[in-house]
């Protein structure tokens, strides 16, 4: 075995570092997908939701634009929770209310038609509030009903494409958000979290004097899922072109070695 592992470093250069950056590839996506383990919190339940991220489905802007242009926000992720503030018994579905501030942070946001060159990266602050049903803490499964009553964010000023960008959602904003978590105890006592919110978000926007936004603004009602996922950092696109960059060189340093 180690001879063969020998030889694919010393024939095949090229091909074992493309591999390399393959698997940091793999890993760079299966870290964002990670399903969420939430330590017990003493009471044999977990805390929700500090323990888990939520990775939501495309959401996009379409009215105010052109007709056939859209502006994606790919996998938009909500994650660093704040200031968690939390009101037992609660005053809307009974069991626990949980305030608290968050992020989202987009990958990119990305223009389609006329603005298919329309790209840019945000992170926008944002406060939460989530009530969950009652549950039965000690249960190995615990599965209860929770609503989205309240996500609201809007971009800082100063933003080069936007003079606004405001995301609204939950039954607060008249946007029915209503989801469901589950809660399985593993065999060392934490929780394997499986919570998913069908959100109806809105998106406000003003497009910023000079940008390619410039005129634009609008409204857009739309809706998709979010669901759990562990709160691993994820290598941002800069940290995988520097790792690009790096392997591609050494690939060359490679080749150079294997025709000397």
């Amino acid at each position: 075995m180690e001879e063969k592992d020998n030889m694919l470093h010393s024939k095949h250069p090229m091909r074992f570092l493309l591999m390399v950056f393959c698997l940091l590839l793999g890993y760079a996506a299966d870290g964002q997908a990670a399903p969420c383990v939430a330590p017990d919190n003493g009471g044999g339940t977990a805390n929700m939701p500090e323990s888990c991220a939520y990775v939501g489905g495309n959401m996009q802007i379409t009215d105010g634009l052109p007709v056939g242009d859209t502006i994606v926000l790919n996998a938009p992720l909500l994650t660093n929770h704040t200031n968690v503030a939390r009101t037992p018994g609660g005053v809307y579905l009974g069991g626990e209310d949980v305030a608290f501030d968050t992020e989202m942070f987009s990958l990119s946001l990305t223009g389609t038609g006329t603005l298919s060159g329309f790209s840019t990266t945000l992170n926008i602050p944002m406060i939460a509030l989530v009530s969950n049903a009652p549950r039965t803490p000690g249960l190995a499964v615990q599965s209860f009903d929770s609503n989205l009553e309240r996500l609201l964010g809007q971009l800082p000023l100063g933003d080069p494409d936007f003079d606004l960008l405001r995301i609204v959602a939950g039954t607060d904003f008249g946007l029915g958000s209503p989801g469901h978590t589950t809660l399985t105890q593993t065999t060392g006592g934490d929780w394997s979290v499986d919570s998913v919110f069908d959100i109806t978000y809105r998106i406000d926007f003003v497009g910023a004097y000079g940008s390619s936004l410039d005129g634009y603004s609008g409204s857009t009602i739309g809706a998709t899922l979010f669901s759990s996922q562990a709160m691993t950092p994820v290598p941002e696109p800069s940290s995988l072109f520097l790792i690009g960059n790096g392997l591609i060189g050494l690939i060359g340093l490679a080749r150079k070695r294997s025709l000397s």
